[in-house]
């Protein structure tokens, strides 16, 4: 490699056009280096160099990985098909790695990558993904879904965002999963970390990526991102298990071929209840009714070899059973957590949930006919909303092996023990690689840090005044959801990350913020439940939420607030998703709550999203160590819009020095209050801007 003089460059950038799936126009987006004169190495071979091919990268890809920069690139790839689990290791001393045991939750013990660039602009499009037109899509860089982004271990990710919509809609970009370690502002949520991005505007998101593995971005903005606003995205590094070769992302996701604000509309004025979908898509493609005839999303193996899955739901109601007859799969992540890998004949993936599985090809002998095998999206039973008969065919994908010549769809059977029941993975085959020990010690019970706060959760009347007035449609029929005391509503031009001088008391109520004074090495613990009667939520009773301290956690109970007797309040299973940390799973249990736990402190699952079994409870936990205002929600995105969602204040103190800037959220939001007025809204007669934001913002 180059040297530039006797030092290395102070800011290296590397010239590298960015991949992209094959839905995603080449042109749009690229990473960005600019330093003139640095010739990279050839990455033929690419072992024992700081610069090599990303080991989970598509076939033909040549996205590097760099860290010359780091330690003077001493650190080198060793990363090989039989061993995925080693990352980096020192040039002068072999012993020193970065691996799968690595602690990434430290940024001190993260290799330092380079800055990756991107740009994604959003606009409309009529879309096409399964026969029929949907003509209100919204997507990123005129592809659905968007651009793959990518990025290695330690690297700095920075997107610019621009919204090309003209009139009606603001947008904002949650990179899911992210920790956002000291970058509250770049969270992307409108009303919370930042104002809309106003149409015209544009917004730069930065953050270190500090974890590794598989998630998505999406719009944040009211239920946007089911018309469209998704796309994957990976940060390249260790795994758990061993592999060969890696398949793109796939995205699994339902479809609607009317907008996501039109049923949520139709909720509000006609009592519709949840809206019935109607497709199911793999990549971006589906087959309602068979009008794509035998078209499928389609991935080819070659016999003996083992493959790397990246499994994203991007839904908006359904929970899907993956599945891919006459194979197993070895999952060896859950969410941005590596696990200890365990072999299944499916996996069941939430809303917002993510899982890295390795398949194992088949080896046919020789006189054999090689076969096509389907790839299922099974809605799981009791998590999915469609028509009552009309639901879309499981067989979504087609797995072909690379000498076959059979082009034909598949005559496969679904493997024998496939549970199609709503539940998350079995809680005991989710163990961390990279241990917790909850609490000050495994032997202690741990003292909760919210210590003195107490809480009145439960069923709140639609028609109280302060709910109303942020609430204009309600008419005494619509019900909202709510996790805290009352249905969650933000307001788009004050975020609350602009509130932080405030004391708790003076915040809006209906921004459901619930506040905490912990220190950095604190833990916060949450009992959320579900077991609300019917009865309860017709006398709309108070159902107490309270803290008991030492050991036990703070309790949210989950209602419905409901004033439609046509309406049931009968809860169902929700997707819980926490920004900001990965929180451990002390207790999952599809059993009412009464009182007693029964908790795991010595290493218990770890993730981001967690299913809340119907009429049962979970326990989570996570350390106070990471300041900001961060949003707890359900991520059935017609309940999330309905107010199912509370912000935790955390370190409030701490939030703006380890922010730092926010100049860029401040510019945002005169862009967005400048843009807000009558004339750019869908009822130009709303003077008095009331009815512009009907839902709760997220």
């Amino acid at each position: 490699m180059k040297l530039l003089g006797k030092c290395w460059v102070a800011f290296l950038e590397l010239y590298n056009t960015f991949i992209f799936s094959s839905t995603s126009d080449k042109s749009l987006i690229q990473t960005s280096f600019k330093e003139e004169g640095f010739q990279l190495p050839s990455i033929s071979g690419g072992y024992d160099s700081p610069v090599f091919r990303a080991p989970s990268s598509s076939r033909g890809s040549d996205f590097q990985c760099n860290y010359t920069l780091f330690d003077n690139g001493n650190w080198v790839n060793c990363s090989y098909p039989d061993n995925r689990g080693c990352w980096l290791r020192n040039r002068g001393d072999p012993k020193l790695v970065f691996n799968i045991s690595s602690n990434y939750e430290d940024p001190k013990k993260v290799p330092k990558g380079i800055l990756r660039e991107y740009v994604l602009d959003i606009s409309k499009k009529e879309l096409n993904q399964d026969g029929v037109i949907m003509q209100d899509g919204v997507v990123f860089n005129q592809s659905y879904p968007g651009p793959w982004i990518q990025a290695c271990w330690g690297d700095t990710v920075r997107v610019k965002v621009i919204n090309g919509l003209t009139k009606y809609n603001g947008s904002t970009v949650h990179w899911h999963g992210i920790r956002q370690l000291n970058s509250n502002q770049m969270d992307g949520v409108n009303g919370v970390t930042q104002c809309p991005i106003a149409p015209g505007d544009s917004f730069t998101y930065e953050f270190e990526a500090l974890q590794y593995g598989t998630s998505w971005y999406h719009s944040h903005y009211s239920i946007q991102y089911g018309d469209g606003l998704v796309g994957p995205l990976t940060i390249h590094g260790p795994s758990s298990a061993n592999y060969d070769k890696a398949i793109d992302p796939i995205l699994m996701t339902d479809w609607n071929h009317r907008s996501a604000f039109q049923d949520f509309s139709k909720m509000q004025f006609y009592n519709s209840g949840p809206p019935k979908m109607d497709s199911i898509l793999l990549n971006g493609t589906g087959n309602f009714a068979n009008m794509f005839g035998p078209s499928r999303y389609n991935i080819t193996f070659e016999q003996g070899k083992s493959y790397l899955l990246r499994l994203i739901n991007t839904a908006v109601e359904t929970t899907f059973v993956f599945s891919i007859d006459g194979h197993n799969l070895t999952v060896m992540s859950s969410d941005f957590v590596p696990i200890k890998p365990y072999e299944t004949e499916s996996v069941t993936v939430g809303i917002g949930q993510r899982y890295h599985v390795v398949v194992h090809a088949k080896k046919f002998k020789e006189d054999a006919k090689l076969q096509n095998f389907w790839i299922r999206t099974t809605p799981a039973e009791g998590c999915s909303s469609f028509e009552r008969g009309n639901i879309p065919d499981e067989r979504q994908g087609i797995l072909r092996y690379a000498e076959g010549k059979d082009t034909r769809i598949p005559r496969t059977e679904r493997n024998k023990n496939v549970d199609v029941l709503c539940r998350d993975e079995p809680y005991n085959k989710l163990i961390p690689i990279l241990e917790w020990h909850v609490g000050k010690s495994s032997k202690a019970n741990p003292t909760n840090c919210m210590t003195g706060s107490s809480f009145d959760v439960g069923m709140q009347d639609a028609l109280i005044q302060e709910d109303r007035e942020k609430f204009p449609h309600l008419y005494g029929m619509f019900g909202r959801w709510a996790i805290g005391d009352r249905p969650l509503w933000l307001d788009f031009s004050n975020p609350s990350i602009k509130q932080l001088d405030k004391d708790v008391e003076a915040w809006n109520k209906t921004a459901v913020v619930i506040p905490e004074g912990c220190s950095e090495d604190s833990w916060i613990y949450l009992l959320i439940t579900g077991n609300t009667t019917q009865n309860q939520a017709e006398e709309g009773s108070k159902r107490a939420r309270r803290l008991i301290p030492a050991a036990h956690p703070v309790s949210f109970n989950m209602t419905q607030t409901n004033t439609n007797p046509l309406l049931s309040t009968k809860l169902t299973r929700k997707q819980i998703h926490l920004h900001g940390h990965d929180f451990a799973l002390l207790q999952q249990s599809e059993q009412c709550y009464e009182g007693k736990v029964n908790l795991t402190y010595y290493n218990p699952p770890r993730r981001d999203v967690v299913l809340l079994p119907k009429n049962g409870f979970v326990v989570i936990a996570f350390k106070a160590d990471n300041p900001g205002i961060w949003l707890l929600h359900c991520h059935i995105a017609h309940h999330a819009s309905s107010g199912l969602a509370l912000q935790i204040l955390e370190r409030q103190k701490d939030i703006k020095s380890s922010a730092g800037w926010l100049k860029q959220v401040d510019d945002g939001c005169e862009s967005w209050k400048k843009w807000f007025k009558p004339e750019n809204l869908w009822d130009e007669d709303d003077v008095e801007l009331k009815y512009f934001q009907d839902d709760s913002g997220i």
